[in-house]
């Protein structure tokens, strides 16, 4: 994707503690002394409004920039993410890498890319529906009860498997290094185009993760009747289900824009840093005792 200027940004935060709060106002200085007309956006306070910003700064953790896709995904508004909450694996700097992130926004030293979104449509038995779209996942789970569920898959209308387990998760590329593979399902290089479906807990030998080409329909019917169940997105909003309701997931129609500071951070890093993947933890043991 072509770079943009920069000259009007979003700071957008979760809630105003006592950290955050100085890290921002730090935040909105630097950038006001660059020349950058810089707002900021409490989750919940605030919105795009008429005029989109160039650039939206997002400052706290995984979280926190699941909260600002969900907001600036549909205007294509690249996010910037920098991380103060605990594995930031979504975030491109630290904290303490602030004002390097400012110099390089402001020069253009950045990229922007472009990750697949999943789209969520959940029919009710009364016909009603209700939409929404996650950039990580779509999770079915049974909810508080200690009970499985039972849920019929269907691919592009074709059925796939009814699963006995805890729930199934829908994830994108960028979704498979969070709750899909905690589940066991494979890390997928983010820059792919496919979907992820894994099933949490099965109680079956034959249950497991299945890789699916973007233009797929997902279609989840809940066969049990349990009450609790909901779809849940990004596990930041969630639908209460009822037995012989359905939800469809396909590719959104729009995509998350994420701006990359040069040189661009490599994914297999990142894997290295964030999930200790290929170290052996056992040298990491040996070092802290």
């Amino acid at each position: 994707m072509e770079q943009r200027l920069v000259k009007n940004v979003h700071v957008f935060v979760r809630r105003k503690n006592g950290l955050v709060s100085e890290k921002t106002r730090e935040l909105i200085l630097l950038l006001e002394k660059k020349g950058v007309q810089a707002t900021l956006v409490v989750e919940g306070e605030g919105g795009v409004g008429d005029s989109a910003p160039d650039l939206a700064f997002v400052v706290g953790g995984d979280g926190t920039f699941l909260a600002a896709c969900h907001l600036y995904a549909p205007f294509r508004v690249p996010l910037l993410g920098i991380d103060m909450g605990g594995l930031g694996f979504l975030a491109e700097v630290s904290v303490e890498e602030m004002g390097r992130a400012i110099d390089q926004i402001v020069s253009g030293a950045f990229t922007l890319e472009e990750r697949m979104m999943a789209h969520c449509r959940v029919v009710h038995e009364d016909g009603k529906e209700e939409e929404d779209f996650a950039l990580n996942d779509v999770v079915i789970y049974r909810g508080p009860f200690a009970q499985m569920i039972r849920l019929s898959t269907y691919i592009d209308g074709e059925f796939l498997a009814s699963f006995p387990a805890d729930g199934l998760i829908v994830a994108t590329p960028t979704g498979s290094s969070a709750y899909s593979l905690s589940a066991g399902g494979p890390v997928v290089f983010p820059g792919l185009e496919l979907f992820i479906v894994t099933p949490i807990c099965a109680h079956t030998l034959y249950a497991r993760s299945i890789v699916l080409p973007s233009s797929s329909c997902i279609q989840v019917v809940l066969e049990s009747l349990k009450e609790g169940t909901m779809v849940t997105l990004d596990g930041q909003r969630g639908y209460a289900l009822r037995k012989g309701e359905r939800i469809m997931v396909y590719r959104s129609p729009f995509s998350a824009v994420l701006a990359r500071l040069l040189p661009e951070r490599p994914f297999y890093a990142l894997l290295r840093n964030k999930l200790s993947w290929g170290m052996d933890i056992r040298k990491r043991v040996e070092r802290e005792c």
